[in-house]
């Protein structure tokens, strides 16, 4: 089952699988919960770890040179504050403080309870090895009302883990109601509302938080208020680049990870590498001055990390059919990277991982995979990176702890490194024993 718009019956097989789509984001109705995220069902990729505050809280040049700056969908032109990404910008390094950025995606709580909790994550990150976290701050819950602003639950969660030296990637997406454009036309009404807000963001936490990276797969209708328009995206890295750099000039800009899922609705998802083609192209390649690092997010459901449809394809049954479910896919992203002159900017895959038994409809693939297997998946996948690719110098699993605040039944749940009682399962001994370098 194949979600692909060029299939005969598409609007059939979308409708099958939009309520994994939009599942895709992290929305979570439990009123209980102080930190949400979802993981793709098969045709996407798992998405981050949010921070949730509680209510009381909280065109392509044709010779394939470098991208000129032009001007800007608006008319005007782009004018970042302090210096442009790419090479020859004046930009943090990529590597962190120790080389290649071995990263986790972490569950955590930013409400009065979870101390005790962050604690234990910080505690697992350590003890891997690992020097990195991403999740998420949820823009819609971190300034419910224009310029009101609620950072108390973020605060106590990055102070954690800035406090014991460890590095950390804060995605934000999710905008507010009132941020967005009432008439449709475009995502945001004003897209300086969130130059505001990074800029704000990014000076609180200056020197705690290394890099940000700009929305959570955008290609995805669902993350962008049901219109996916490169366009629309292309104005919000614009402006929270912009803002990050007024903010803390130090911190780096990732750009948001877009989810491999083979469809091309606007209204439903639009395939990544497709994605990425058209904003290279949308504006000359502008886009390239607005980010330090590429983000990817990677989706193998059941398949190896060595084996790509369809010259190696996967023997597994299912989904195995297209390049949208291997791990592989990275490569073909960095190939548009490269037909666009973008080739000098680094890569971080800031989700990638394998799911075991899961009871989630949407996630039975994840049945296909023992604990065994996955452990040798993802050190696999380590070594793929830094011995076969010199471009990716970060890699963020999907995901550590997922298991210590979601219920079984939560596709979430059987990504994790570590069980419930935070005990290790055979993917997180396999990574903290990896050697790293």
């Amino acid at each position: 089952m194949r979600f692909d718009i060029r299939r005969a019956f598409v609007t059939v097989a979308a409708l099958l699988l939009l309520p994994a789509l939009l599942a895709c984001g992290g929305d979570d109705d439990d009123p209980t919960a102080t930190a949400t995220g979802s993981t793709p069902a098969a045709e996407t990729s798992a998405t981050s770890s949010e921070v949730t505050a509680p209510a009381s809280e909280t065109d392509t040049t044709d010779d394939g040179d470098e991208p000129a700056a032009t001007a800007g969908a608006d008319g005007s032109n782009p004018v970042p504050p302090t210096g442009t990404a790419g090479a020859d910008a004046t930009a943090p390094s990529t590597d962190g403080s120790s080389g290649f950025a071995y990263g986790w995606n972490v569950a955590v709580r930013g409400d009065d309870e979870g101390g005790g909790h962050n604690e234990r994550v910080v505690d697992s990150v350590q003890e891997s090895g690992f020097g990195w976290v991403r999740f998420q701050l949820e823009w819609s819950q971190f300034e419910r009302v224009d310029n009101q602003w609620d950072p108390l639950p973020v605060d106590r969660i990055v102070d954690e883990f800035a406090g014991e030296g460890i590095n950390i990637l804060l995605v934000v997406a999710k905008a507010p109601d009132w941020a967005l454009d009432p008439t449709g036309g475009q995502l945001l009404a004003d897209y300086t509302q969130f130059t505001e807000l990074m800029a704000f963001v990014a000076q609180r936490y200056a020197g705690k938080v290394q890099a940000w990276e700009i929305w959570n797969e955008q290609n995805l209708a669902h993350e962008v208020n049901g219109n996916i328009r490169v366009a629309d995206y292309f104005e919000l890295l614009r402006a929270g680049f912009a803002g990050v750099r007024q903010g803390n000039p130090q911190a780096l800009v990732v750009f948001g990870g877009l989810t491999p899922n083979g469809v091309n609705d606007p209204s439903i998802a639009i395939d990544d590498v497709e994605y990425l083609s058209q904003i290279y192209q949308y504006q000359r390649g502008e886009i390239a001055l607005y980010f330090d690092v590429m983000g990817m997010h990677v989706s193998s459901t059941h398949n190896p990390p060595d084996t790509m449809w369809p010259d190696n394809p996967s023997d597994e049954d299912g989904y195995n059919d297209d390049e949208s479910f291997y791990f592989r896919r990275a490569e073909q992203l960095r190939d548009v990277m490269i037909a666009n002159g973008d080739s000098s900017k680094p890569v971080w895959i800031t989700e990638f991982g394998w799911t075991t038994a899961n009871q989630a409809e949407g996630y039975e693939y994840g049945a296909n995979n023992t604990e065994d297997e996955v452990a040798e998946y993802l050190v696999r996948s380590f070594e793929i990176a830094r011995n076969e690719w010199d471009f990716v110098t970060g890699m963020f699993v999907w995901t550590l702890n997922w298991t210590t605040l979601a219920p079984p039944e939560d596709e979430k749940y059987p990504w994790s490194s570590v069980n419930s009682d935070w005990t290790p399962r055979p993917s997180y001994d396999a990574l903290r024993d990896m050697l790293k370098d």
